[in-house]
């Protein structure tokens, strides 16, 4: 089993734990210092909120390992821990002016093509190793629906 999973869903974990403190500064006490550094209060909950989705998801591919005896190849391991820190990194990113100056600005923009990506082929790699047949072709079929949909709304 990839021990890293439970690491890295533990990291996620007491990231979305900290990202608390500030959260409330920010919603609750009004705090200059707080509101002054994280200027999307928003997204700042949606960071810390996707800190512990990730961390669930890690855990729940451990556990999927477990259930099927078999460890996954470590081309899905490492994508999917990498989307799991990376994702909700890009959220917290957002909720602060770094993302639009210096050089938070192409870290950004790397993270933000990459991650996501790196998720769906992690996720999309785990259906086809675990899913029975019928069910990884169908949600692979509805995945490429969405591909689809997405580039003819983007034509128009």
């Amino acid at each position: 089993m990839n021990i890293q999973l439970l690491y890295w869903g533990l990291f996620s974990l007491m990231l979305g734990l900290a990202l608390s403190l500030p959260l409330a500064a920010v919603h609750y006490q009004n705090s200059p210092r707080w509101t002054s550094l994280f200027t999307n209060p928003r997204k700042l909950k949606s960071a810390h909120l996707d800190f512990f989705t990730q961390a669930f998801a890690a855990a729940f591919v451990y556990v999927i390992e477990f259930a099927v005896q078999k460890a996954f190849p470590a081309h899905v391991v490492i994508p999917l821990l990498f989307g799991t820190v990376c994702n909700p990194l890009l959220l917290l990113l957002e909720a602060t002016p770094l993302h639009r100056e210096g050089l938070g600005k192409p870290f950004y923009r790397l993270l933000k093509a990459v991650s996501p990506v790196s998720l769906l082929l992690a996720w999309l790699s785990i259906a086809w190793i675990v899913l029975p047949a019928s069910m990884a072709v169908g949600w692979a079929a509805f995945v490429l629906l969405g591909l689809w949909l997405m580039g003819s709304y983007r034509k128009r």
